[in-house]
């Protein structure tokens, strides 16, 4: 496939995406969930070892443990408009409250306007258009960093949002980007990787490496029990931009993004 039509296959998604959320978004106010002050959000947003993830429907915080690598890297899945980029800019701004220094991020994207609000933040290592070639070398980095960061209390999350958009286009970032999936975990370096399971047969080789998953809604059940196998709870019924599910050993937990700005 050209690199001319993959751009324009992204440009489709990114306008399906615009107008779901259009459709949708009149809909919010009906849904409620216990939200905890401002102030109690921002204090739990980092915890020392563990970051915000969400809100479970009676408030009480989704944590995610920065330095235990049995969670492995984290696949973000849903249908156009789910909100897979609305999570990982969450994990962004969380990771930025209320003290930077311990965790950066770095954004691979075919959208880098969407990202323009986070670039600013301190902790915001840079954003880069996946296509380019200095994606490949901000892998290049990550593997290079992998070896010292373990000795330190430094965490980086690598949130690549679209790696189906990716499918058919130069290679050069998947011997690295494979390496990451494999190791960075345990060396505080965290692949969160969005994809739309609408493509995701081009990507059946890369979802072995995910144990851990969040997913929003998914409106065919194929791709449904493809994401979770037998679905106890029902994809279709999730709100589209807000809500999610996540894979734990004893289940799947629901769960909305938490309000951090």
């Amino acid at each position: 496939m050209s690199t001319t039509n993959q751009f324009f296959l992204a440009l489709q998604a990114y306008q399906e995406i615009q107008a779901k959320l259009r459709r949708e978004s009149h809909i919010l106010a009906d849904k409620e969930i216990a939200r905890p002050e401002a102030s109690t959000i921002r204090a739990m947003a980092f915890s020392g070892s563990s970051l915000l993830v969400g809100l479970a429907d009676d408030g009480s915080p989704v944590l995610f443990d920065l330095y235990d690598p049995a969670a492995g890297p984290v696949l973000v899945a849903g249908d156009g408009g789910s909100g897979k980029t609305a999570f990982l800019q969450s994990l962004a701004r969380a990771s930025n409250l209320p003290d930077p220094g311990d965790v950066q991020f770095g954004v691979l994207t075919l959208f880098p306007e969407e990202w323009t609000a986070l670039e600013s933040l301190p902790n915001c290592l840079g954003i880069w258009p996946a296509y380019h070639p200095s994606a490949v070398g901000f892998l290049s980095q990550l593997v290079s960093w992998a070896e010292v960061l373990p000795e330190t209390r430094q965490v980086v999350f690598l949130l690549f949002d679209g790696l189906d958009l990716m499918t058919g286009s130069s290679s050069q970032y998947q011997p690295d980007l494979r390496w990451l999936l494999t190791h960075g975990p345990e060396r505080q370096i965290w692949p969160v990787i969005s994809v739309n399971p609408a493509r995701m047969r081009h990507l059946r080789s890369w979802l072995d490496y995910f144990h851990t998953r969040v997913i929003g809604r998914v409106k065919n059940g194929h791709n449904a029990r493809l994401l979770m196998g037998e679905p106890t709870i029902s994809l279709a019924d999730l709100f589209p931009g807000r809500q999610f599910v996540l894979s734990r050993p004893d289940g799947w937990l629901k769960f909305w993004l938490p309000p951090v700005e």
